[in-house]
């Protein structure tokens, strides 16, 4: 690469980050007919080009939506960038830092002044909750769990809150913790838990193996717990309250008479019901519970799925 292509793809790469990917475009542009055999300038312009359209676009949204625009398309950019051989990576990096910045201005604006009315705690925590993803893609992992923090505060125990909490932790190297709240988020409602929005080794690892079982959409969602009890992945475990494990055996109980109605999609029941089992059964052996009780309960995975009780438990 010659000294003009360096300069050009620095300036460009500023620019991006700089929330310019207009500009970054007819500098790449003007550059390329210096170093035509470059193929990275091939990339770069079409990366910036995007960006630049996205750019336009957001400018006739609500600030919110504007935002909501901006971390969806970057993970169909994402993906979409696989598919060059050569790419630059300040110009990628650019990219990254210039659209997370922007979604962070975009929601911050979209943020209601002061008092807070009656329904806006949900909004907000939303708001900040987004904000957080933002800080976590540009390696902000500090500022990220201040705001997932404010979430939670505004809006408890929330499973896509959490499992955000868990995958920051992660890549600030509190495995420990980060194995807790990912099992709390996925006991919570693994529904509401956004896979896309988790970048973490732990959790990215975890869902790859639930994947290679055949498992995908809605239904990989309720086997990750599952899975990552059986593999050893989410192997920190906490005692149950009373009202906790009260509530357990209440949706155990809910969950097998689901099951029993054909009507029912038994596929995401399964693994729910099993993911209920294997938390009393952890409650069981912490407490040191009877053994007769965790036979029966092995005996229920048995029926419920005679495969895994084959895999992991015979």
């Amino acid at each position: 690469m010659n000294r003009i292509s360096e300069s050009a793809f620095h300036q460009a790469q500023q620019l991006v980050e700089q929330c310019e990917p207009g500009e970054a475009v007819t500098l790449l542009r003007d550059a390329l007919s210096a170093d035509l055999e470059n193929s990275e300038f091939h990339a770069a312009i079409s990366f910036c080009s995007y960006w630049s359209d996205i750019f336009q676009e957001i400018e006739n949204l609500s600030p919110f939506d504007a935002g909501e625009c901006l971390v969806i398309n970057w993970r169909r950019f994402d993906e979409w960038s696989k598919n060059y051989e050569n790419v630059n990576a300040g110009i990628y990096y650019g990219c990254k830092r210039g659209v997370f910045t922007k979604a962070m201005q975009k929601y911050s604006e979209s943020e209601p002044e002061p008092p807070i009315q009656d329904g806006e705690q949900k909004f907000i925590a939303e708001i900040r909750r987004k904000t957080g993803l933002c800080h976590k893609r540009l390696g902000e992992y500090e500022e990220a769990l201040r705001c997932l923090s404010d979430a939670n505060s505004l809006n408890p125990l929330q499973a896509e809150i959490v499992a955000e909490f868990a995958d920051c932790y992660d890549l600030c190297g509190e495995k420990k913790l980060s194995k807790v709240l990912f099992r709390e988020a996925f006991y919570i409602d693994p529904q509401r838990v956004d896979l896309d929005n988790l970048d973490s080794p732990l959790i990215r690892g975890l869902i790859q193996q639930v994947q290679q079982e055949g498992y995908e959409g809605s239904i990989l969602k309720e086997w990750i717990p599952v899975y990552g009890i059986l593999l050893g992945v989410f192997n920190v475990k906490r005692n149950l309250r009373a009202m906790e494990l009260g509530k357990l055996k209440q949706d155990i109980f809910n969950k097998e008479n689901e099951l029993k109605d054909p009507s029912n999609n038994s596929k995401v029941i399964t693994p729910r019901l099993m993911n209920l089992y294997l938390w009393l059964m952890d409650y069981y052996r912490l407490t040191n519970e009877s053994t007769s009780r965790i036979n029966e309960l092995l005996f229920k995975i048995r029926i419920l799925d005679p495969e895994i009780y084959k895999e992991y438990f015979s």
